[in-house]
């Protein structure tokens, strides 16, 4: 490839009828300057463009972290999701044993003082009856007394 130097250094050989060389070199010095300045600025894109593909390998990484770390935290929110359903699970079913072993306790309670009323009604209807037995023996004796 040409660099501005190699245009601004070239010579052409004089001939007989040529070209009019001040014309010649004011061209190429124009020449020159233009693809000295087309030169540097197709330098600059090329140190541009690696600069940006630095930035996306860069931003490529990045977004690969992130994409890493957004599937691990959603792994740990589901395992954190299936331990406290697990827990759950387990103190849902502690407290229907315990409502079920407080209710039968309840209802054995509850028999044992049922038959203790039924008891006490028939020691009361015994007492009742033995009164009345009683009474009746007394008012026959004051009967008879009389």
């Amino acid at each position: 490839m040409l660099t501005p130097i190699d245009i601004q250094n070239q010579d052409f050989a004089v001939k007989l009828r040529g070209y009019d060389a001040d014309e010649v070199d004011d061209f190429l010095d124009m020449l020159g300057a233009d693809y000295e300045k087309l030169y540097k600025e197709n330098i600059e894109l090329k140190d541009r463009i690696a600069s940006l593909k630095n930035s996306v390998e860069h931003y490529k990484s990045m977004e690969q972290t992130l994409q890493q770390s957004i599937m691990l935290a959603q792994t740990a929110a589901e395992d954190i999701k299936k331990n406290a359903a697990q827990k759950a699970n387990v103190i849902v079913n502690e407290a229907q044993n315990k409502s079920a072993d407080t209710l039968r306790a309840t209802d054995e309670e509850l028999s044992r003082k049922r038959n203790e009323l039924v008891a006490l009604k028939m020691e009361i209807e015994n007492y009742k009856t033995r009164i009345k037995g009683n009474c009746n023996g007394l008012l026959e004796m004051l009967e008879k007394m009389e």
